[in-house]
């Protein structure tokens, strides 16, 4: 299943666009999520996030994100991302994205609670595939300094309904979780 995901979003990305425009990397971003925890005790929950990101020049961007979830039986969860980010254009449609960050995890149950944190590095594709809609795929490795590592696609999509706008729903399938989010983009 995750593999069809990630082949039919490259795929897809790969589709000629019709904008003219240049990629935006400054942004802010509000979603809503569903939240999947894998492990010794399987929860589900929801959340909300909050990201944004920075374009320093038309190469590299800071970029940020909080997620705060609350889940089943008491557990909330919580995270923090930095980072920046590098993009090189094959066209005004389709850039290649490379990304380096530092990601601050916590979960909590009652009085326990157990953080960890690492680095992530991720690289994939944004394309336009059509005048107003966007498809993005990327790979995101993290290593965490106690919990060993995580890999993970990412896949989304993004329907703009005006300049700087747009609606968009996104899956993120990792080791350790699995997030399902819908959202609102503003570009400026």
């Amino acid at each position: 299943m995750k593999r069809t995901v990630l082949c039919g979003a490259i795929l897809a990305a790969f589709v000629p666009g019709v904008v003219l425009a240049d990629m935006n990397y400054t942004k802010f971003d509000v979603s809503l999520l569903d939240v999947e925890l894998d492990g010794p005790f399987d929860v589900d929950g929801d959340g909300f996030a909050l990201a944004g990101s920075f374009e320093l020049s038309d190469k590299l961007h800071l970029f940020g994100e909080w997620q705060d979830q609350s889940l089943d039986g008491g557990v909330d969860g919580r995270s923090v991302e930095f980072g920046a980010g590098m993009s090189h254009a094959f066209s005004d449609t389709l850039d290649f994205v490379g990304t380096l960050s530092y990601i601050d995890a916590e979960v909590k149950l009652g009085s326990f609670t157990a953080d960890d944190d690492g680095l992530a590095l991720g690289g994939g594709v944004r394309t336009r595939v059509a005048d107003s809609f966007e498809v993005d795929a990327m790979l995101k490795y993290v290593d965490f300094d106690n919990s060993g590592s995580d890999t993970g696609v990412l896949v989304g999509g993004r329907y703009y309904f005006n300049d700087s706008m747009a609606l968009g729903a996104s899956a993120d399938f990792n080791d350790s979780a699995d997030t399902l989010r819908i959202g609102f983009r503003w570009e400026f």
